[in-house]
């Protein structure tokens, strides 16, 4: 279910958006992240991902702007996100309003709503503001990344202070040590238990992930036993963290022409000719 309308509409069936970021070469985090989050059933993430390709399709003949990058975990339970930023709760107001007037549009929405019912087994939609100072927020190009890392930070009510002191920390070492390492923290306003934060780190392709090598290595080297004694400390006020890992899908995404054209043989790739596919299918 993709966002705004998640929001706006219960019973939609929900994915997860993260929608228009700015359309720039290098790319900075929106104000506020929905994030709209289905579990795929087993044996269905072929039919689901079909299914969702029919949102974009239904979209874009509307000319609605909820623009979106769609995912699906390499890491973690199997989940599809739908991740769409913008600059402000109003902002995504409008974009609900659009929908509803739009027409035509919540036919073919509940129509495909009642499709993947049979895909998935849960949806969440999810509401969370950017936290700059908890994040190491340098510009990116979003077109370029592949990869998408998700850490999820449950804190125990009253020990927020703990997570705060120690993405300051964080972000004090990258800094010092000069790591190319960027992420984007986003505290939960509604939608999961509270406090909750999210941290999102964008790679461009999964090796970026091993600790072993590049960015990551460098960053563990950067610790000290002492700044690390104090990360073991302050994580007593967590109540449990998850770390998932999403590879991106351009068929569940929804983006600008302008985003698409940075990179489209990614974005925006060719179709298989009828009998490479038909081939395929014997």
């Amino acid at each position: 279910m993709h966002s705004s309308l998640c929001l706006a509409v219960a019973g939609l069936a929900g994915a997860v958006l993260l929608d228009a970021f700015p359309l720039a070469a290098q790319d900075k985090p929106p104000g506020y992240l929905q994030i709209f989050r289905e579990e795929v059933k087993v044996g269905r993430t072929g039919p689901h991902e079909a299914t969702e390709a029919g949102w974009p399709r239904a979209f874009a003949k509307s000319k609605i702007q909820n623009h979106y990058i769609g995912m699906v975990t390499v890491f973690g339970p199997n989940e599809a996100w739908f991740m769409e930023g913008h600059e402000s709760v109003a902002e995504i107001e409008d974009v609900n309003t659009a929908i509803f007037a739009a027409s035509g549009l919540n036919d073919e929405l509940d129509r495909l709503s009642a499709a993947d019912a049979a895909n998935v087994s849960s949806a969440r939609a999810i509401l969370s503001r950017y936290r700059p100072e908890l994040s190491n927020g340098v510009p990116v190009n979003l077109a370029e990344m592949r990869i998408w890392e998700v850490v999820i930070f449950q804190v125990r009510p009253g020990h927020e202070v703990n997570f705060v002191d120690a993405a300051k920390l964080y972000k004090t070492t990258v800094e010092t040590a000069k790591v190319d390492y960027p992420w984007a923290t986003y505290e939960v306003l509604a939608g999961m238990p509270a406090p909750t934060y999210l941290v999102l780190i964008p790679h461009r392709t999964l090796s970026e992930i091993d600790p072993a090598t590049g960015a990551m290595a460098d960053l563990e080297k950067s610790f000290t036993p002492e700044s690390m004694q104090k990360l073991s400390s302050l994580a007593e006020g967590y109540a449990s963290t998850e770390d998932m890992v999403f590879a991106v899908r351009p068929r569940m995404s929804y983006l600008s022409a302008e985003f698409v054209a940075r990179d489209a043989d990614f974005w925006s790739p060719k179709p298989e000719p009828k009998s490479k596919r038909a081939a395929a299918a014997q």
